[in-house]
């Protein structure tokens, strides 16, 4: 899998909410605040609110939530003087249908004592007929499941088929690539992280004292030194039939390593597109870099990435570098390719147990909490779920089955520079 340069710059904050009309109000208390601060993060994306038809759609497991949580962002945003606020679906074909110009569209679920609210303002910038999006605002509050929150929460807390992540730390490893497979024969498969200047392979173990990283091997990437490098450190990393191919920019050659030997191999690996080159002193790839026709890419990717469908159709991602972050470009079968603004530079994808996704990462500036976003592999690209505020940037983006079950789970290694330490998360 491929990861791209850790500078970004926020394009805007991103705010997902899909406005709905009707529906019961709750009275004053934790659920108005909670509304009162997502609405306040999405007026800065509402410019000319006035002449804006708005939709807002709220996910959660619990119905009567989200039917609350939806009138009330839906009101606040009338008395902002929205010429309309509708409620529906939320996706990007509803809000089409409806002429809708803003989706704010909030995710809602429960992690331990705190209930916690996420989305996106999405601004459908290319007029009705258009597949591009643009992400304007990125939302997020949270609150203390008090006695009012309670309430709405029949059952356990965790729901059955609620997303769960949890981060496993690395120790001060940077971080450029990941990917997943059985490298030793042993019919499990393991981690395996590139940076920079070596490989690492980790097992994830389970026992009485929790999970856990086990370090299994490590090896260290070296030979001739790159004539040029990019702006930022670029590395990539493939396991297939049991050898690891990776390559970083620091050096000219890449190495193919199966079992305890080691040889040279050209260029960068990106799953289900080949071996691609950098372009000299960029950190992007193009189409004919890969041997590939320029109408199946675009013309400059961070990223690139293909899955084979469960219709047999092919499915092609690719992340377009940009000055305030990336698009996520994406081509399902034959159809024309569409456009999703406001991407990080990670990229993934997958077949899960719950479906086709697409997986990214946040553009954010360093420093700053990033995030991992799960859409739907589908024409509207759909936000499925977003691990939030992750204590630090998302570096690489994997998927594969770690914890042998027979079910893939998604790895993000997040890196905090400050604290000198990455962490592998592990979503399911």
């Amino acid at each position: 899998m491929f990861a791209v340069p850790r500078r970004f710059a926020r394009a805007a904050i991103v705010l997902a909410l899909v406005v709905r009309a009707g529906g019961a109000s709750a009275g004053p208390g934790t659920l108005d605040r909670l509304a009162d601060t997502l609405v306040d993060r999405a007026r800065p994306s509402l410019d000319r609110i006035a002449t804006l038809d708005v939709g807002v759609a709220v996910s959660a497991p619990w119905p009567r939530l989200a039917g609350d949580l939806s009138e009330l962002v839906s009101s606040r945003l009338r008395a902002l003087g929205a010429r309309s606020v509708v409620k529906g679906g939320g996706d990007s074909a509803w809000a089409r249908a409806n002429g809708l110009e803003r989706v704010v569209r909030i995710t809602v679920d429960a992690q331990g004592p705190t209930l916690r609210a996420s989305g996106a303002v999405v601004a459908l910038s290319g007029g009705l007929w258009s597949d591009e999006s643009e992400t304007r605002a990125h939302l997020y509050a949270e609150a203390p499941l008090d006695a009012e929150l309670k309430a709405y929460l029949p059952g356990p807390l965790q729901p059955p088929g609620a997303w769960q992540a949890r981060g496993l730390l690395a120790g001060d490893l940077d971080v450029l690539a990941l990917d997943v497979g059985d490298t030793d024969g042993d019919g499990r498969a393991e981690i395996v992280a590139a940076t920079a200047s070596e490989l690492v392979a980790f097992d994830l173990v389970a026992d009485a004292s929790g999970a856990r990283l086990v370090e299994r091997w490590r090896a260290r990437l070296d030979g001739r030194l790159a004539a040029q490098r990019p702006r930022a450190d670029v590395a990539t990393v493939a396991v297939e039939a049991g050898a690891v191919s990776a390559h970083a920019s620091p050096f000219a050659d890449g190495v193919r390593r199966a079992g305890k030997s080691a040889e040279p191999a050209r260029g960068y690996r990106l799953r289900g597109v080949g071996t691609c080159e950098l372009e000299p002193g960029v950190d992007w790839f193009t189409p004919a870099s890969c041997g590939v026709a320029a109408t199946e890419l675009p013309e400059r990717f961070w990223t690139a990435a293909s899955l084979k469908r469960a219709d047999s159709s092919t499915a092609m991602a690719a992340i377009v570098p940009g000055p305030a972050g990336g698009t996520l470009w994406l081509r399902l079968g034959a159809a024309p390719p569409i456009a999703v603004r406001g991407v990080g530079a990670q990229l993934a994808l997958a077949t899960l147990d719950r479906g086709e996704v697409v997986v990214t990462s946040d553009p954010v500036e360093p420093g700053e909490p990033d995030a991992v976003v799960v859409r739907a592999l589908a024409p509207a690209a759909a936000v499925l779920h977003r691990v939030e505020r992750l204590p630090g940037q998302v570096r690489a983006l994997a998927t594969g089955d770690v914890d042998g079950d027979g079910q893939p789970e998604l790895i993000a290694a997040v890196r905090d520079d400050a604290a000198r330490k990455t962490e592998l998360w592990i979503i399911r």
